[in-house]
């Protein structure tokens, strides 16, 4: 990362690249990087991907790298939050479990890079926002387990209907007193959904504090760190149409910020 110095910027936001289905080929998270610019923060697209879907556009002012070896720490040099994006499905080798016959385009290449930049982000306390993939990707990383086809039981909403991703597909409860509550302006707000597999259960450290009408988890909160959110929606996807949902990556990159300007202090 030759063009990022190594101190950390406030509102600099690391955001992970998607992949094409089937193919390791990277897909631009735009949706993602447009949401962190609204908010205010400037974003940096990380890629274990050396190669993009052609069609995608990265906008010039966008610090995108792309070939970055995984399990490499410096890769979050110079920023100061994680955004972890949705995508195909986690390898379920990674919680002990034979592949579903609907799981599908697993990355290992993705898988371990995502994961050493998790690592990486919580050993520096760093806040992270973890989405749709990004949570159950969190869930795993700290010994949980997932659920890889939610539609094997009927008594389930379809949590991957055939429908735009910024309309509201479903109704979620989140816990009294819990921070996404205030976010979000509501404990009973509407969320779009994309997903066939969830979080079977959080993983120790976590926290369960959202859930579906029909129960799957749909949010998650750490216990062990100063500022980690899971969501199992697409809040990005939801900003022109449902504007409240901007909110996840206002408190983002305000708890970024805060955590630069602290570290910044005690140098």
């Amino acid at each position: 990362m030759s063009d990022l110095d190594n101190t950390t910027t406030p509102r600099r936001i690391a955001i992970t690249s998607g992949k094409v289905m089937n193919e390791d080929v990277g897909r631009f998270p735009g949706p993602y990087v447009e949401a962190v610019r609204l908010s205010h923060g400037v974003p940096v697209v990380l890629s274990p991907f050396t190669a993009s879907r052609s069609d995608e556009a990265v906008p010039p002012e966008v610090l995108l790298f792309e070939g970055l070896e995984p399990e490499d720490p410096s890769h979050l040099h110079g920023v100061s939050g994680l955004i972890l994006t949705g995508g195909g499905d986690v390898d379920p080798a990674l919680y002990a479990q034979k592949r579903h016959a609907r799981t599908q385009n697993i990355s290992s290449l993705r898988d371990r890079f995502e994961l050493g930049l998790l690592g990486a982000a919580l050993e520096r306390d760093l806040p992270v926002l973890a989405i749709c993939r990004g949570a159950q990707l969190l869930n795993v990383f700290l010994g949980g387990r997932l659920d890889q086809h939610l539609a094997d039981r009927p008594d389930r909403l379809p949590h991957h209907p055939d429908r735009p991703r910024s309309e509201i597909a479903h109704g979620v409860r989140i816990a009294a007193g819990a921070d996404l509550a205030g976010m979000l302006g509501s404990t009973r707000p509407g969320v779009n959904s994309h997903h066939h597999q969830g979080l079977d259960g959080a993983a120790d450290g976590l926290e369960e504090i959202a859930w579906a009408e029909d129960g799957v988890l749909e949010a998650v909160v750490s216990s062990d760190y100063s500022w980690v959110l899971g969501v199992q929606w697409h809040p990005e996807a939801m900003i022109s149409s449902h504007p409240v949902q901007r909110r996840l990556f206002d408190a983002l990159i305000e708890a970024a910020s805060a955590r630069a300007h602290a570290g910044a202090a005690r140098r």
